[in-house]
């Protein structure tokens, strides 16, 4: 696919300094020339604009991408009660539902200008599958909870899953295979060591829960005398060749803060669901990010958050820390856009330079409207203000998602239709 991009706006690095105006030619995948004078001719698309701001697209760090299917299902509760719930319905999740629901995902995050989701669920085999046919980017999470669907058949269709999400992984340039044990105080800690020695074996990276509320962090202490982070260090979790994605970390100790910098762990951390499920904590993320680990921001699942807007939570990552810490330049905006459309990118050794050389990953913001005028501060406008109906386009492995709002890989109308149809049925 041959693309032009013309007159745009390019924030190469998240700072204002390093922005500059220029075109963008796209070939084969490639970005073949970024100059003022950069042409192609023919090329079968053209993004053209002064309006137009290009960055790498985010991705989401920790969700659960078939929760689409439950959102605005059970609201207004705490965590266990909330979960009460959603594990009535979950249990009806076969192939079908989950690929429908991860349709609406994905074509919630083209529309919202994300270019990829490290998720954490189950049949992600079948979630690979459909986010490859959408163009997205995925790390995907095999669940391994012994207890979850049992009646498919627990934790050795769990296994065998991961199987297949290895083998399908293996055949495409989107997909990344990851094992997802549950969590610390969820999963036995003999089925938590050979998770992770799963992932050092194949060389994947490994995902859990881990510190989302007190109460998580006071049954560790209970049963272990130490909360979970620190639980997972003594047991032998962190792997020098394994690369972890520890989902939230509400609640931890400096000491487990040290213990996540020390092995560089990625924090993805997701501060509207935590805030919606009154966690009450706050994740550390200055101290976090001044020991090493790596910070990413995710927005957990649909049924939690209750959207995939990685631009609004951007908002609120940096209002939560400043409210919590009384301190409105602890993370400021630059820092926080690092996080969410570079931090994660560089970890997993996805290009995330907008570059001659580079994969094109590129997400075209449309800054003609009211909320994102004036341009004093582009970055500032981006964190405090764009929403993910700003996003005109996106390009993800040099293929065009959506150009000027309209979806290119999926067909829009016909799953809004089919989720309007079918969701009832599961009630």
């Amino acid at each position: 696919m041959d693309l032009l991009l013309q007159d745009v706006l390019i924030i190469p690095q998240p700072d204002v300094a390093s922005i500059y105006r220029s075109n963008i030619v796209i070939e084969d995948n490639i970005i073949s020339e970024i100059s003022s004078q950069a042409q192609i001719p023919d090329p079968e698309y053209i993004i053209n604009g002064k309006s137009i701001v290009v960055l790498p697209p985010p991705i989401n760090s920790h969700t659960h991408l078939p929760m689409t299917l439950l959102r605005g299902f059970s609201d207004n509760k705490p965590l266990y009660a909330w979960l009460e719930d959603i594990w009535k319905v979950e249990g009806k999740f076969d192939a079908d539902w989950i690929a429908l629901g991860t349709k609406l995902a994905a074509l919630e995050m083209i529309k919202g200008g994300t270019g990829g989701a490290a998720d954490f669920y189950f049949h992600e085999s079948v979630i690979g599958k459909v986010l490859v046919e959408a163009g997205l980017r995925g790390w995907l999470g095999a669940g391994i909870l012994p207890s979850a669907f049992v009646d498919q058949g627990g934790y050795e269709f769990q296994l065998e899953e991961l199987g297949r999400t290895l083998d399908l992984a293996k055949g495409s340039p989107l997909l990344t295979a990851s094992v997802a044990p549950h969590s610390q105080v969820t999963v036995p800690e003999e089925t938590i060591l050979k998770a992770a020695d799963l992932a050092q074996s194949h060389q994947i990276p490994l995902m859990i829960h881990a510190s989302e509320t007190r109460k998580e962090v006071m049954d560790s202490e209970d049963k272990y005398g130490v909360p979970p982070v620190e639980r997972l260090d003594q047991i032998g979790f962190f792997r020098e060749e394994t690369n972890e994605i520890l989902a939230h970390c509400t609640w931890i100790t400096q000491r487990e803060v040290e213990i996540l910098g020390k092995h560089q762990a990625t924090v993805g951390w997701c501060p509207v669901s935590s805030q919606k499920l009154a966690y009450g904590g706050t994740t550390p993320i200055p101290e976090l990010r001044s020991t090493g680990a790596v910070i990413a921001l995710g927005t957990d699942g649909a049924a939690s958050n209750n959207t995939l807007d990685l631009w609004r939570e951007m908002r609120e990552a940096v209002n939560v820390i400043s409210a919590a810490r009384w301190d409105p330049a602890l993370y400021p905006a630059e820092h926080v856009l690092e996080d969410t459309n570079w931090a994660f990118r560089r970890k997993f050794h996805l290009e995330s330079l907008i570059k001659v050389g580079n994969q094109a990953d590129l997400v075209a913001l449309d800054f003609h409207s009211p909320h994102l005028r004036p341009t004093y501060n582009i970055i500032s406008n981006i964190v405090y203000a764009a929403n993910g109906s700003d996003v005109h386009s996106l390009i993800v492995n040099g293929n065009l998602l959506m150009l000027n709002r309209e979806v290119l890989t999926l067909n829009e109308e016909q799953i809004l239709e089919e989720i309007e149809d079918r969701v009832k049925e599961l009630f």
